[in-house]
């Protein structure tokens, strides 16, 4: 065993050096008989015999059709002389044709104790032979090793073993890291003394080490809860700063253990330890008979500071054989052999600190000159993007482009998306890192490679592309101008838009039967998951050079965002009427309400096809989120927002699409916002009402000159009359605002950095986005009265209230209104 020869050494501090040698050759041996092991190999028919009773086995079945991954198959060869070492047998079964075992079907590797399935792994999962040791060891020790997401968890666990055992926590970037082994194995040696845990989330990180997690790949604390015998009493912690290796972490284990203050009785000059044979100094605090206790207090509060830096002792004079002068209180000794214990007088802890801490010429130098907080810029994406930024993932999946491997992406046949980017730029390194992530989620769905140009390095390129914005997405397809992304920053929708992108945009349908396949969402239902609307355009024969041609351009501007079809032939008519709008028409159909809505463009000018297309994809009654947030405001209306702290109830969004189906609210956006979904919604409510209403709310937001913002009467219930009601009394002056938003403009939040104002100067529609949206609170302020008394003397509320409603109960209200 590696580990048993190499940890006494290292106790030793190698002081040997024959044994050092012999410990290399022995080394040497082993890894060239690990290189001759060869993987044993059964058949599907046989390998239930190998499967004896508390035996552990990982077994990889390759059938004959799929004769398995070379690079896995490798990796598994080399793993399997490791796990030998913990009793844990590796063979790869090859399936013949005739068995019928569901093992032989899927791609995995299977963890067996005796003939009980303890845990299946996809291949992927097991990238290297690091990967596959830390996954097995992960498996058989669940209860020495627990898993844990959030600080609260750790919190208990603390709780329950206090006075019972110590905790050796463990943060890892990701699990089957070479980090994430080594805690395995050392789990695997020191588990039934040790509670150990392990974490991936780098919240719980923060809440114990004050270094960012996005800058380190792992980090061990050992914290002491062995001693702790109140249970108010806190665990002390302790944070190992060297690397995570085995060594290192046996090497920490092994002093945490040691006893925290030692009492010296000798010369400190013959004093020895495992501190200084690791490489440790020691510290000695010269005490004498009367201030033994207080000198005893001294040490252990310096103990806990130097905790798996140095090692900490009391030396008492009256025993120690030797004359110390009174004027020393502190003793250090070097684990150097020829350095003399170096005897000094100090008057604060800090100062012995400063002692062991790292020498000065060693710390980082600062910056001559400070250009303030990094997280703090005139750019407020730029700033939000700092502050959440990922950790640096390896770009195995996205290549680097050169200005030679450039232009292949030009010749290929299978879509290349691009993605532009400035390496020091935040914005453009989280969206490399959004890249990669949408390279390793949807390995095997995507059919368009991934690949990335630094514009920092390859600046001609870039110029030759004409990149002027960082980052941007293009995808390139052989024989066809490339397109821009200009969707969400995110994982989920940059793969949304790469999957959808691959389909002809829009897909000529040549029967009536595909047609209606296409509007039943029977062609694509691989694509399900990924679109919630399917677009089709029907167009009779003598409509192809007009309005069909018109439809095709919108339809191309689509591509990558909605599933579209056209059908151009003789039953397009009878196909139309049935869904109540004749040709040329567009059918939109909703997955989500199994709804089919027809509108008829005749007349519709070619420009405004796009738009319609564009609005009807978010639906009757879209969601207000982050991404369709900009699209709600081009309409140019109020808007009509239901929060709401999940999914509108049935009833709810019954009422208020009867309203919008009817056309009742048609001079309104009607929308409606999750709250749990978009948590800047319960910042708006707050806002409003200074309190969080109760949930679900109408609120009407009016951006005309006055910017009145009106509310559903808190308690009232959602329908048809009391919507309407409230929306004729809004219109009458009857209700007050509950809030006015601010008049004034947003400034640049930086001094000399007004951006929109340089971009006006540019192109005066550019910056149009200032929109006043800062609140201020009045619930008090009301529209001048005149314009009041005005709008009363036009209005009847009565005749406004439309008579769409059945039923006695609605009927009721009617009359009461």
């Amino acid at each position: 065993m590696i580990l048993s020869s190499m940890l006494p050494l290292a106790d030793q501090k190698m002081a040997a050096f024959p044994w050092f040698f012999l410990l290399l050759l022995y080394v040497n041996s082993f890894f060239m008989i690990s290189a001759q092991h060869t993987l044993p190999e059964l058949t599907s028919d046989d390998y239930a015999d190998s499967l004896a009773p508390r035996k552990t086995s990982l077994l990889y079945f390759s059938g004959s059709d799929r004769p398995g991954n070379v690079i896995f198959l490798e990796e598994l060869q080399k793993s399997s002389s490791v796990l030998q070492d913990y009793g844990i047998s590796v063979a790869k079964v090859r399936c013949v044709e005739e068995a019928a075992l569901r093992f032989c079907a899927e791609d995995k590797a299977y963890l067996f104790r005796g003939s009980k399935l303890l845990r299946e792994f996809p291949a992927d999962t097991l990238f290297d032979v690091n990967a596959i040791v830390a996954n097995v060891l992960f498996v058989l020790l669940y209860n020495e090793v627990k898993y844990i997401t959030s600080t609260l968890e750790l919190q208990k666990l603390e709780d329950a073993t206090k006075g019972k055992k110590n905790i050796v926590f463990t943060y890892v970037r990701a699990i089957g890291t070479p980090e994430h082994r080594y805690v395995m194995e050392a789990a695997f040696a020191h588990g039934s003394t040790h509670q150990f845990v392990v974490t991936t989330e780098s919240n719980v990180l923060k809440s114990m080490s004050p270094e960012d997690p996005s800058l380190i790949s792992a980090r061990l604390v050992f914290i002491h809860c062995k001693s702790v015998t109140n249970a108010d009493q806190k665990c002390q912690r302790t944070l190992s700063d060297q690397p995570l290796t085995t060594i290192h972490i046996h090497r920490f284990l092994k002093l945490m253990g040691l006893p925290l203050v030692v009492e010296v009785s000798d010369d400190p000059n013959k004093f020895s330890s495992v501190h200084l044979q690791l490489g440790l100094p020691v510290v000695f605090i010269l005490s004498q008979q009367e201030t033994y206790e207080v000198d005893m207090e001294t040490a252990e509060d310096v103990a806990w500071q130097l905790l798996g830096k140095a090692g900490v002792g009391v030396v008492q004079r009256e025993k120690s054989g030797i004359n110390i002068p009174v004027a020393y209180n502190v003793a250090v000794k070097r684990p150097d052999e020829n350095s003399p214990v170096k005897y000094l007088k100090l008057k604060e802890i800090q100062q012995i600190l400063d002692l062991i801490h790292v020498p000065k010429e060693e710390q980082p130098e600062k910056p001559e000159e400070s250009h303030g907080d990094p997280g703090v810029q005139d750019d407020e994406v730029a700033r939000d993007v700092y502050r959440n930024r990922r950790p640096v993932l390896p770009l195995k999946l996205v290549p680097s482009l050169t200005d030679d491997t450039f232009k292949t992406v030009f010749s290929s046949a299978r879509p290349t998306a691009v993605l532009f980017y400035m390496i020091w730029e935040h914005i453009s390194i989280t969206l490399l890192q959004f890249f990669q992530e949408v390279a390793e989620k949807y390995k095997g769905i995507l059919e368009v490679s991934l690949a990335a140009v630094n514009c920092a390095d390859w600046t001609v390129v870039c110029t030759k592309e004409k990149i002027t914005q960082f980052p941007s997405v293009r995808i390139y397809q052989a024989g066809q101008e490339p397109v821009l992304y200009q969707g969400m920053m995110g994982t989920d929708e940059l793969a949304r838009f790469l999957i959808l992108f691959h389909l002809e945009c829009p897909r000529q349908l040549h029967t009536v039967e595909e047609a209606g396949g296409f509007i039943s969402g029977a062609m694509h239902t691989s694509l399900r998951p990924y679109h919630n609307t399917s677009i089709l355009g029907l167009f009779t024969l003598d409509m192809k050079e007009g309005a069909a041609e018109d439809f095709i351009m919108a339809a191309r501007q689509l591509r990558g965002s909605a599933v579209v079809g056209i059908y151009t032939g003789e039953s397009a008519s009878v196909l139309a009427q049935q869904y109540g709008a004749p040709p040329p028409a567009i059918l939109f159909s909703r997955r989500s309400v199994q709804k089919v809505n027809a509108v008829s463009i005749h007349n519709v000018p070619a420009d405004e096809i796009l738009p319609l297309l564009k609005w009807e994809l978010l639906g009757e009654f879209p969601e207000v989120t982050v991404e369709s947030l900009p699209a709600l405001m081009k309409r140019q209306k109020p808007l009509l927002i239901l929060f709401s702290d999940g999914v509108p109830s049935p009833r709810n969004e019954k009422h208020i699409l009867s309203l919008v189906r009817g056309r009742y609210l048609e001079q309104y956006v009607t929308c409606w916002l999750n709250v749990k979904n978009t948590p800047a919604g319960l910042l708006v409510l707050k806002t409003y009402f200074s309190v969080i209403p109760p949930l679900p709310q109408l609120v009407l937001i009016s951006f005309d000159s006055l910017g009145q913002v009106f509310a559903l009467p808190v308690g009232q219930q959602i329908s048809e009359v009391s919507i309407l009601y409230w929306l004729e009394m809004v219109k009458a002056g009857e209700e007050v605002p509950v809030y006015f938003l601010s008049k004034d403009d947003w400034g640049p939040p930086l001094p000399h950095y007004d951006f929109l104002a340089m971009m006006d100067e540019v192109d005066p529609n550019l910056a149009a986005q200032k929109i006043r949206i800062r609140m201020k609170s009045t619930r008090s302020k009301k529209a001048e009265m005149s314009t009041k008394e005005e709008k009363r003397q036009s209005t009847s509320l009565r005749r406004t209230i439309p008579k769409f409603i059945d039923g006695k109960e609605e009927s009721g209200r009617h009359e009461e209104l």
